[in-house]
């Protein structure tokens, strides 16, 4: 139920605050949904967090939720006020706001059941996931291929520190 509104939230925000040019930040959204469908790719059987159904029917709908609502939108809100033009601590400090808050939303969900953390995961892990995927976001609206590339090695870093088997991946 937390996914459902989650979601609804995150629709208001971007109806609210969002550039409504989306288009320009369609392939960066794209990008975040595509990593979150990676992870549960990846991790299928060997899951590091997973959203649980929490009263939904459905354990898929609060993924699908994620995937197809949750990380485009969060995107698009994220680089509609990315402060460009200003000095380094302006954009740590946007960044470490967006993590803040997505920090607090996954802390609320823990608490109501509806993530659960496996083999090693947890809340500070996420923050410091949370960090790189804000940052990598930004690079991959200026400069894709880059983004690319630091996700591939992110990636890697996560399998190799938490020793996801490769017989595990789907």
């Amino acid at each position: 139920m937390v996914a459902i509104i989650y979601s609804i939230l995150w629709i208001l925000v971007a109806v609210k605050l969002a550039d409504r040019k989306w288009q320009r930040y369609y392939p960066t959204m794209l990008f975040a949904a595509i990593g979150n469908l990676l992870y549960e790719l990846i991790c299928y059987e060997y899951q590091l967090w997973q959203m649980e159904p929490n009263g939904l029917p459905l354990a898929l709908i609060p993924m699908l939720l994620l995937i197809m609502i949750g990380m485009p939108i969060l995107t698009w809100v994220y680089l509609s006020w990315y402060p460009t033009g200003r000095g380094l601590l302006a954009r740590a400090g946007y960044i470490l706001l967006f993590t803040a808050i997505f920090v607090l939303l996954e802390y609320i969900s823990v608490k109501c059941g509806s993530i659960t953390y496996h083999n090693g995961w947890n809340l500070l892990w996420s923050l410091f996931f949370d960090i790189v995927m804000f940052i990598i976001l930004r690079i991959h609206y200026r400069k894709p291929l880059i983004a690319l590339i630091l996700s591939l090695f992110y990636i890697g870093f996560l399998i190799i520190w938490f020793d996801v088997p490769f017989e595990k991946m789907k």
